[in-house]
């Protein structure tokens, strides 16, 4: 069976046995596609609740709706977690911040992703906020999996008060405890609302964003 994948910024659908380098249609990286998987039974036939251009792979709605997704604004991050004594990490856009006193912040991770699983099991993670110059770390932590790699093997951290890895190359970082009953089952991914415990601004410097890494990369 052909693989399918989608891509997490536009939704164009690619076909082949791994994802495309670039998105043909947004420009996003590798690193922003995920597999869909096939559904059977009444789901596939139209019971999943879905929009009938999700469905049907129809263009129409999907080219109204992209110049309107196109102006939401993405930082860029390195999100990290711990099971265990294994650490992982992957890159991410979906980190926000949802309301200032108490401090929380929210982080939507892929339900395939190893540091996904990290943080379900753990219920911590840290938000390492990367500089104009992380390209490199997007590129590390966002082109393979942690159940291949280590992707701790080379690249110097430090351990922070959740246990959580903090990547050396980050302007500043934020340390989160996942509130309890606050993971967010969003489909494809799971949205984890949690409390920011700890952090820092390391250097006073502009932070990644997705439109600067595809100007730039």
């Amino acid at each position: 069976m052909v693989k399918k994948w989608r891509c997490t910024v536009c939704a164009y659908i690619h076909e082949g046995p791994e994802p495309p380098d670039i998105c043909p249609v947004c420009g996003a990286g590798k690193e922003f596609f995920e597999e869909v998987k096939e559904e059977s039974g009444e789901k596939a036939a139209g019971g999943s609740g879905l929009p009938t251009w999700q469905l049907d792979g129809s263009e129409t709605q999907v080219e109204v709706i992209r110049p309107a997704i196109f102006k939401i604004s993405y930082g860029l991050y390195v999100v990290t977690s711990i099971n265990g004594g294994r650490k992982n990490g992957q890159t991410a856009n979906t980190v926000f911040q949802v309301t200032d006193n108490p401090m929380r912040v929210a982080a939507g991770l892929n339900k395939n992703n190893l540091t996904c699983e990290f943080v379900r099991e753990s219920g911590v993670f840290a938000v390492n906020i990367l500089g104009q110059d992380g390209h490199d770390m997007v590129r590390h932590f966002g082109f393979r999996s942690g159940r291949d790699v280590d992707k701790f093997a080379d690249v110097a951290y430090v351990t922070g008060v959740t246990g959580a890895p903090i990547i050396e190359k980050c302007i500043a970082y934020l340390e989160c405890r996942v509130l309890p009953e606050k993971t967010v089952d969003v489909g494809s991914h799971y949205l984890f609302i949690a409390e920011v415990v700890a952090g820092k601004l390391k250097v006073d410097a502009e932070p990644m964003t997705y439109a600067y890494y595809r100007r730039t990369k």
